[in-house]
Order: C-alpha cells, then sequence, then structure tokens
C-alpha cells in the first residue's frame, strides 16, 4: 500500500511543489507567489477541462482564469524576492 500511494504521491504535481520548497534557497517572502503561480499553471480545472474535450468557451475561461492566477503569483514572488534582497 505504501509503495502505491508512494507512486501516486510522484505524479502529483503539488507533491513536486513540496519538494522544490525544501530544496531550493528562495526567501521566504518569495515562497508563497511561487505557490501561487505554479498553481495557477498546473491548476487541475484547465487541464481536465483542456485534456477532456471542453467547450471553446469553457476552455478559455479556464485559461484566463489559471492565466491571472499565474499572473499574480508571478508578481507576488518578484515582490518578495525584491524584498529578500533588500
Amino acid at each position: 500500500m505504501r509503495n502505491a500511494r508512494q507512486c501516486v504521491a510522484n505524479l502529483c504535481a503539488y507533491s513536486h511543489l513540496w519538494r522544490m520548497f525544501r530544496e531550493r534557497k528562495l526567501p521566504d517572502s518569495a515562497k508563497p507567489g511561487l505557490t501561487v503561480a505554479l498553481l495557477g499553471l498546473f491548476c487541475p480545472f484547465f487541464w481536465i477541462a483542456l485534456l477532456s474535450g471542453a467547450s471553446r468557451e469553457e476552455l478559455i475561461f479556464h485559461a484566463c482564469h489559471s492565466g491571472l492566477v499565474f499572473c499574480i503569483g508571478i508578481l507576488l514572488m518578484l515582490k518578495g524576492l525584491s524584498q529578500g534582497r533588500a
């Protein structure tokens, strides 16, 4: 059971996010922005809509939402990086 759970966890994008936080040396002020940006990039709603063949309008809605979340995360990360250097 543990091996199956570990295999599924290796496929999950969020487990990769967690490993990235542990291995990278980002300032603590930049980590929330990186989390938000990666959440926007790996948004399950967008990818499910894309891979399931959703309507064009639904796909555009999810793409715009994911892109907005990604951009907000990048802005938060850049703000955190500038605070971490000061």
